[in-house]
Parts: C-alpha cells; structure tokens; sequence
C-alpha cells in the first residue's frame, strides 16, 4: 500500500477513535480528512483499482467499528477462557494472541508493543491471555519461554515468535517498527503506519514489574 492510502486509512482510524473518546468533538482533522475523501482531484490522482483499494480498506474499518465493542476496538483484548481463545481463532481469518505472564517485564513490553499496533489496525484482532489460564494450548504449542506471540489463519498457525528472538532479543531496544515489519513480512498487515503516536484518552492498564521468564 502507497504512502498516501496508508495515510488516508491511518487518518479515517483515527477519527473513527476519536468520536469514539468524544461523540460530541468534532475535529478539524476530521473534517479535513472528509475533505480530501470527497476531493475529485485528490481521488483523480489514483488508478481505478488504487481507489478500490482505498475504498475496500475504508469499508473494512466501517465493518469492525460497527461490529465491535466500543471497550475492545483498537485494543489487545484479554481472554480469561481457553476454550473462548479457541472459538475465536476458529471463527476468524486471522488472530494475534499474546501468551503472557502480568508480572513479567519482558510480557508488559510486548503487550505495550502490541497495545500500539491494535490501535493504528483496527482490523486486526489481537488476543493475549496468561499462561495458566491456557494450559492445553501450552502444552500443544510447547511454550517454555514468555512472551510467546502466536499467529493463525484460518484456523492454522501462521507464525510465532518466542521472546525477543525475531526483534534482536533485546527489549530495551525493541521498536514498534520491528513488529509492524514482522507483521508485514508475513501478510498479516499491508501498511507501515506513519504516526505512532496515540490518540486514546486512557492507555491499557500496564502489568507490574519481574524479570523472571521461564513458566
């Protein structure tokens, strides 16, 4: 995806989240967003199929805003259930879950890296639930160490990646970037996003402090 799709996809999220903090604000942002939307030279710039591109896109965000809770758009939703994990990832192409532990310090990094990419894909469902409350699939995944972040489509594991290994094992020095590209790499998401700063009026509740990983 060009840049300028990406921007107008990132901008349309964002005013999506925004009413979503504020029914009653109307931002500038926004109005200058639907502007550019409705701009025939803007849209006369793209080929036929780039404008149904950037339609497609557009659509899909109206489609997951419609269809999901106000708490849990944009967000790494917690599961407490390894069943309810499991009927979600049958029931959806693809899904992000994060196996974590709350007091571990390397698990509150990779959620806050998650939590960041949630908010600028609204499309994507990302998933996190600890490591006791999924003993099955922690013995069938073969978890040893945490985080542990596994992908599937369409019901098949995608992807995973254990600790830090694919990002530099450090997690002092783990960029959000690093993440999106892994993403990109495998098809998960189709565009870099150009501002990752947030627009949420409450952040995700952050987990306490350990440096302890094996489970």
């Amino acid at each position: 995806m060009d840049q300028q799709i990406s921007q107008l996809v990132e901008g349309y999220q964002e005013s999506k989240l925004r009413h979503l903090n504020d029914p009653d604000n109307e931002s500038s942002d926004d109005d200058e967003l639907l502007e550019l939307l409705e701009d025939d030279d803007v849209l006369s710039r793209y080929r036929d199929e780039r404008i149904q591109q950037l339609t497609k896109e557009l659509k899909k965000i109206d489609d997951v805003v419609a269809d999901t809770n106000d708490e849990e758009l944009g967000r790494v939703v917690n599961i407490l259930d390894e069943k309810e994990l499991m009927n979600i990832v049958t029931q959806n192409e693809l899904v992000i879950i994060h196996f974590y532990q709350p007091n571990f310090q390397r698990c509150k990094i990779m959620n806050e890296r998650l939590a960041q990419v949630a908010e600028k894909h609204l499309t994507l469902k990302i998933l996190r639930i600890t490591a006791e409350s999924a003993p099955f699939l922690v013995t069938k995944l073969g978890i040893k160490v945490l985080p542990f972040v596994v992908i599937y489509k369409k019901g098949k594991e995608l992807t995973r990646t254990v600790g830090f290994e694919k990002f530099g094992n450090d997690p002092n020095t783990f960029p959000v970037e690093a993440l999106e590209r892994f993403l990109i790499m495998h098809n998960v998401i189709n565009r870099r996003t150009i501002n990752f700063g947030s627009i949420r009026s409450k952040p995700q509740k952050a987990e306490d402090d350990d440096d302890d990983l094996d489970i």
